[in-house]
């Protein structure tokens, strides 16, 4: 818990006991996120499997489907969460997707989406089966995704002030 003489101030320690309670909600619409690009990911890969043999281009599919799933249940969560703490709003969508976007598709294209084409093309390359090549290759790339998105949001608030 956080103490009054380690703040600067009333309102910063509001703020960041707030900013501690919202971190269970951010983490869990990325947690069902990445459940959407799951399940979207591991229904399109063996799809893609009936019509090519191709390693690179089952990855590509994967990694596809892992970005239409996850934007989607992403964006369905926060509007659940943010109906049911009555805080839904266009301006309140806008500016959490304004600062949420830009660092997901750039962890996205620097972290996630590497991790996932070359883990599971490299194991299906080695001979492991196509769900479980992307499974092990979904859950390494969606834990460094998280992490980077964990610090992204301390440094928002930190340096700039701003929540997620």
């Amino acid at each position: 818990m956080l103490h009054q003489k380690r703040c600067l101030g009333r309102q910063t320690c509001r703020t960041l006991l707030a900013l501690r309670r919202t971190t269970f909600n951010f983490n869990k619409e990325i947690l069902l996120g990445e459940c959407g690009a799951l399940l979207l990911a591991n229904l399109a890969a063996p799809v893609a499997a009936h019509f090519t043999t191709d390693p690179s281009i089952i990855a590509w599919v994967a990694v596809g489907a892992t970005l239409s799933g996850g934007a989607l249940f992403w964006l369905l969560t926060r509007i659940y969460d943010q109906r049911k703490y009555a805080q839904l709003s266009a301006r309140t969508m806008a500016r959490d997707i304004g600062y949420f976007t830009p660092a997901a598709v750039t962890f996205s294209a620097l972290v996630y989406n590497p991790a996932l084409y070359f883990l599971s093309e490299h194991l299906l390359q080695r001979g492991s089966g196509v769900s479980v090549a992307v499974l092990i290759a979904q859950v390494t790339a969606f834990s460094l995704f998280l992490a980077c998105l964990n610090l992204y949001r301390l440094a928002l608030f930190k340096f700039w002030g701003k929540s997620l």
